[in-house]
């Protein structure tokens, strides 16, 4: 089987409690993990995840903080350069200046490098916009970077943002190459929109047919007249990684096009793989 995947979409969440709050306590011969920079973390997490600006309570009540302690966290990232502050509303938001540490961390890994001339490749090639993707879990993946002519089948595609699955051809391949159990992959399933959403079992078809042709492909029913083409890029131990999904006008790929398609994602994500040993993805 091949070796080779923006999920794309979106959903309105409002704040909730953050999972990923932690504790004071020994890690090991780390040592311990400071309060304030671990609060900071939280209230970072938070106004990310959010798709509008918040107010001092709304973060603290996500992050499992105070107030008063949210909201001296919130000034001091405000003067940073991490956060924004609107007068007007008084709410918050992740700044620009984000951007500017996640370059880097993506510089230094070298997977832009090595990723982005094979996406401009299949995108100047195939007429369409290519994706690609990091995989959080089975519920949800991160854009890391998109390039193409073709139109964003979703205005609110954004680097940096994660977005929920399964849902679309990226979502047939996270279920198809992830460890999630069909209960799993049907409460998921049941959370997110399409266009004109499949039925459970015709999902599962889906996901049986990407496993078995390491691809997947959406004929316009995740968005209209959009047609998504995602291949999985594996680790060497075969673990997902990474998505890239390509993305065109269905009146512009044909079958045969979607065939050729399929060649040069899959031949692109093959070549991203055997490069995944020498990239720091942490």
């Amino acid at each position: 089987m091949p070796r080779q995947i923006a999920a794309l979409g979106e959903s309105r969440s409002r704040p909730t409690a953050h999972t990923r709050t932690s504790q004071v306590a020994q890690i090991g011969p780390l040592g311990k993990p400071v309060g304030a920079v671990v609060g900071a973390a939280n209230v970072l997490r938070v106004l990310h995840a959010s798709n509008r600006p918040l107010n001092a309570s709304e973060v603290a009540r996500a992050a499992g903080l105070h107030r008063g302690t949210a909201y001296n966290i919130l000034r001091t990232l405000q003067a940073e350069g991490f956060v924004g502050y609107d007068e007007a509303t008084r709410t918050y938001a992740v700044s620009l200046q984000i951007l500017e540490l996640a370059y880097g961390v993506l510089r230094r890994s070298g997977l832009i490098d090595i990723a982005r001339p094979l996406m401009h490749a299949v995108s100047d090639a195939q007429g369409v916009s290519v994706y690609l993707s990091k995989v959080l879990g089975p519920s949800s993946i991160l854009l890391l970077d998109w390039v193409g002519v073709a139109r964003r089948p979703d205005p609110h595609v954004a680097v940096g943002r994660q977005y929920p699955s399964p849902a679309g051809a990226s979502g047939v391949v996270i279920a198809a190459f992830g460890n999630s159990s069909q209960e799993e992959l049907e409460a998921l399933f049941s959370q997110v929109d399409w266009y004109d959403k499949p039925s459970f079992p015709e999902f599962l078809t889906r996901v049986k047919e990407a496993k078995q042709s390491g691809f997947a492909v959406d004929r316009g029913t995740m968005f209209r007249g959009v047609t998504l083409v995602s291949v999985p890029v594996l680790s060497p131990s075969w673990e997902l990684l990474l998505i890239l999904t390509a993305a065109g006008h269905s009146h512009d790929l044909p079958d045969e096009a979607v065939g050729a398609l399929i060649r040069a994602m899959q031949s692109a994500a093959a070549r991203l793989s055997d490069s995944l040993p020498l990239l720091r993805l942490g």
